[in-house]
């Protein structure tokens, strides 16, 4: 069984995705995904976290568009939601898609490794 706090986290994620589409040029630097939602403070902050496949200068670039594009965003949420409190949004980066390419890239490193072990015997 759902609590309240699952069910608004799937709301809120939904509905900043939605509201996103509405953003000029979020997508002309490299491809941003939200990679999910945490509700903090008793509800009232919402951290946003998203991930960009493309360079560095990309990563930054949108984190700035994603920042400037708060008030836009709540906005939305405010005409669609029927919530007495809105959360103020933070849109964090998130490292988990890196952190999980550096892994794999070992787990690489081991089989090869490994392939080479057993063909050289």
């Amino acid at each position: 069984m759902f609590k309240r706090t699952d069910r608004l986290k799937e709301l809120f994620f939904r509905e900043v995705n939605l509201a996103l589409q509405d953003v000029h040029g979020l997508n002309s630097r490299g491809i941003v995904t939200l990679t999910g939602v945490e509700l903090v403070d008793d509800g009232k902050m919402l951290h946003v976290y998203f991930s960009v496949f493309g360079g560095e200068s990309d990563k930054t670039w949108t984190e700035a568009l994603l920042t400037r594009s708060i008030h836009q965003i709540r906005a939305e949420l405010k005409k669609r939601l029927r919530l007495r409190v809105i959360p103020a949004i933070m849109f964090k980066y998130d490292l988990t898609p890196e952190e999980a390419a550096k892994i794999e890239k070992i787990f690489d490193k081991i089989r090869a490794e490994k392939k080479d072990e057993n063909t050289g015997s």
